[in-house]
This record gives C-alpha cells, structure tokens and sequence, in this order.
C-alpha cells in the first residue's frame, strides 16, 4: 500500500487565469470579501493575490495575457468546459453557513447545489463566478454521519 507524504501540510495557493480581471477583482473582493495581500503589475499583465482565512493560505488571479514559464494555454480566451479545474472549495464557519448562503443568494448568485457529506462530516452550497469557476463554501459539522 502506498504511503502518505507526511511532509505536506496543505494546499498554500489555488490560482485561477482569468480573463477580465477587473470583473474577477470586484467579485472576489466585493462579493466573497478576500483582503488583497498583493498585486504584481507588469507590462505583460497583473496578479492580484488574497488571503483566504486566517492562515497562509491564497487564492490568486493571474491576468490571463501574463506569460512565464508556467503558463500552458496561450489561447486568447479561456474556456471553462475545457478547464481540468472541477471547482474549489473555501471553509466557512458553521455558525456562518445559512447566512453567507442568504447573502450570496441576495445578491443574485444561484446556488447551483446543496448538499451534506456524511463521510466527510461537512456542509456544502456550490456557485459560479463571473468567468465560469465553480466555487464550494464548505463548513465541517461534526453532526453530519
């Protein structure tokens, strides 16, 4: 049987190439309100980097015309279905959770699922941001068998 790399703690950054970062900026700021821990702006394209929760976990937003080594995709615009990302998943609080899906919901985002998982003892609601990305806010609750 394999064994498990103990050396790995987590997951420190998700990024995202996104076409209209403008767009993408005011939703992940405005509308999920992640704090900007930095923004690199070159003449070749910006990325803006975000603290998720309290500890050193970050989700960033790669202008999609930024080019470097680790860029695969240099078509013009990005398509979702042919993205390998199925979505991504962010913890809330539990004593959070109906009320962030109120207020997601208020603001004219629909809650394309919902749903409990008895094995990962966990509460879910799955939305879209503006450029197609699936995003989970998830909260563990140890009740849920």
């Amino acid at each position: 049987m394999h064994q498990p790399n103990r050396s790995i703690t987590g997951i420190a950054e998700v990024a995202l190439r996104v076409h209209n970062l403008e767009l993408m900026r005011r939703f992940y700021e405005q509308v999920l309100g992640l704090e900007v821990l930095r923004e690199i702006k070159e003449s070749h394209g910006t990325i803006v980097f975000y603290a998720v929760g309290a500890g050193n976990d970050h989700l960033a937003l790669f202008e999609e015309k930024w080019e470097a080594w680790f860029t695969r995709d240099k078509s013009p615009k990005i398509d979702p279905k042919l993205t390998t990302l199925s979505h991504f998943a962010i913890r809330i609080a539990l004593d959070d959770f109906e009320s962030e899906k109120q207020r997601i919901e208020q603001l004219g985002i629909e809650i394309v699922h919902s749903n409990e998982s008895s094995w990962l003892h966990c509460r879910m609601f799955y939305f879209f941001d503006p450029e197609g990305n699936l995003i989970e806010f998830n909260s563990h609750d140890e009740s849920i068998r």
